[in-house]
């Protein structure tokens, strides 16, 4: 588990300082998720959505006046409710270490409202797995997948929607399992420290 999550946080700290010219603030985000399962092996009746949270930071480094790379750092709760008989759902929720690793395009940077929209891979260490009624030992320990969105930015707050779509098969009971995340979310950010150095052109 260790040897998981220090090798992705290695790669993209060098990537990120690799490919981004200056340092343009760190923050904190606080997010309301909706996942669901995906796939052709949805197990039981049928599944529904399941609310979760996501916590965590960020660091942005400014490319150009409009583009910026964003490294962030969450725990987040992701999975579904299954629906075992009749209108019983069975909560199976899992909860990961994802390291999104961001470009980000800023519109109207010179404006006090700054529309923005962002793309990017994300790799996320498993945590727990459980359900209603036990630990799940059968859930892959990690997963990547592709995370878009846009929001808008106001001083130092910002609030976007993203959309994360797991790109591996978690469930491991059986081979050829065809069965993902996909996790909606609303985030709120505040940028607690800004660069005070120019923008680069």
């Amino acid at each position: 588990m260790r040897k998981t999550i220090i090798f992705p946080i290695i790669f993209i700290l060098i990537t990120a300082n690799t490919l981004a010219g200056e340092f343009d603030g760190i923050g904190i985000k606080l997010g309301r998720n909706s996942s669901i399962f995906t796939g052709a092996d949805i197990p039981g009746k049928g599944v529904k959505s399941l609310v979760g949270l996501t916590l965590g930071g960020f660091v942005n480094y400014k490319i150009s006046k409009r583009l910026s790379l964003q490294q962030e750092a969450y725990l987040t709760t992701k999975g579904a409710k299954i629906n075992i008989i009749s209108d019983i759902y069975l909560s199976n929720i899992f909860m990961y270490f994802e390291l999104p690793l961001l470009a980000k395009m800023t519109f109207r940077s010179e404006s006090q409202l700054k529309p923005y929209f962002f793309l990017g891979p994300a790799y996320a260490a498993t945590i727990i797995a459980f359900n209603d009624v036990a630990v799940l030992d059968d859930i892959r320990d990690s997963d990547i997948g592709i995370v878009l969105g846009g929001g808008i930015e106001v001083w130092k707050i910002s609030l976007d929607y993203r959309l994360s779509q797991g790109l591996l098969n978690f469930d491991q009971s059986a081979d050829n399992i065809d069965l993902k995340n996909r996790t909606c979310s609303i985030v709120v950010g505040f940028k607690c420290f800004n660069s005070s150095s120019g923008e680069r052109q």
